[in-house]
Order: structure tokens, then C-alpha cells, then sequence
């Protein structure tokens, strides 16, 4: 039985011997009995619509705490990003001209060296027409008459 059973056959005893020596009879003690308890349920309730009040209070709280953050850090996360958008508008604007102008330069190289390749292949083209009219000499035109037989 154990330590636990002894606790509770010494507590039914008590009990016994109290309602044995009570100086009330059977019936005003269950009068007494019952209006504690109806007493302690009256407060029981009491304190649990006062728990239920604190706690719809603190909801209040916490919700319009919450709603609070939340509108600050959407005012913050928006503040932000106009922020970020500006300084890259900021610095495209200003990257631009940079790559337009070396746009331009390298466009200016390109053509001039287009030139210079067309040049150059102008004087090769001279050169090598020059070269062909040394080496081979181009005898004149020799027609023949118009009428001519060979007979």
C-alpha cells in the first residue's frame, strides 16, 4: 500500500472522528457546507470574468500593438525602397552619358579604322594592278577586217 495509501486511510479517519465530535448537527453542517460553496462558485465566477476581461484587454493591446508594427515597418519597407529606386534612377542618370559617350568614341574608332582598311585595300589593289601590268605585258587590239577571207 505504500506511504500514499496511509495518507489517505489517516484522512478518512480524520474525517470520521470530526464529523463524529462536531458540535453541529448533520444538517446545519450541510447548510454551512452548501453556502461555501455557493459562495466559492460566486467567486469562481467572479474571477473568471474578471480573467476573461484582462485577457480581451490584452488582446486589444497586443492586436493594436501588432497593427502598429505592421504599418511602421510597411511605412519603413516603402520609405526604403523609394529610397533604393532614387539612387539607382540617380545613378543610371548619371552612368548614361558615360556610356553614351564612349558609345560615340568607339564608334568614331571603328570608322576610322574602316578607312584606314578601305585605304588600304585601295593601295593593294593599285599596287597589285601595277605589279600584273609589269608582268604581263597587254598587247594592242588586233582586229581582224570585217570581210576578210582566207583563201
Amino acid at each position: 500500500m505504500g506511504k500514499f495509501g496511509a495518507f489517505i486511510a489517516g484522512g478518512a479517519i480524520g474525517a470520521a472522528i470530526a464529523l463524529l465530535y462536531a458540535p453541529r448537527t448533520g444538517e446545519e453542517s450541510r447548510a454551512m457546507l452548501a453556502d461555501k460553496a455557493n459562495t466559492a462558485w460566486g467567486d469562481a465566477c467572479e474571477r473568471g470574468a474578471q480573467v476573461q476581461e484582462c485577457g480581451r484587454q490584452a488582446y486589444q493591446n497586443v492586436s493594436a500593438k501588432g497593427q502598429a508594427a505592421y504599418e511602421s515597418a510597411t511605412a519603413k519597407g516603402q520609405q526604403a525602397f523609394n529610397t533604393a529606386r532614387t539612387q539607382f534612377e540617380t545613378t543610371r542618370d548619371n552612368v548614361k552619358p558615360v556610356f553614351t559617350e564612349k558609345n560615340d568614341e568607339l564608334r568614331e574608332k571603328i570608322e576610322a579604322a574602316r578607312q584606314r582598311i578601305a585605304s588600304q585595300v585601295a593601295k593593294n589593289a593599285e599596287s597589285s594592278q601595277d605589279a600584273v601590268a609589269t608582268r604581263i605585258p597587254v598587247e594592242p587590239d588586233i582586229s581582224m577586217p570585217e570581210n576578210s577571207t582566207a583563201e
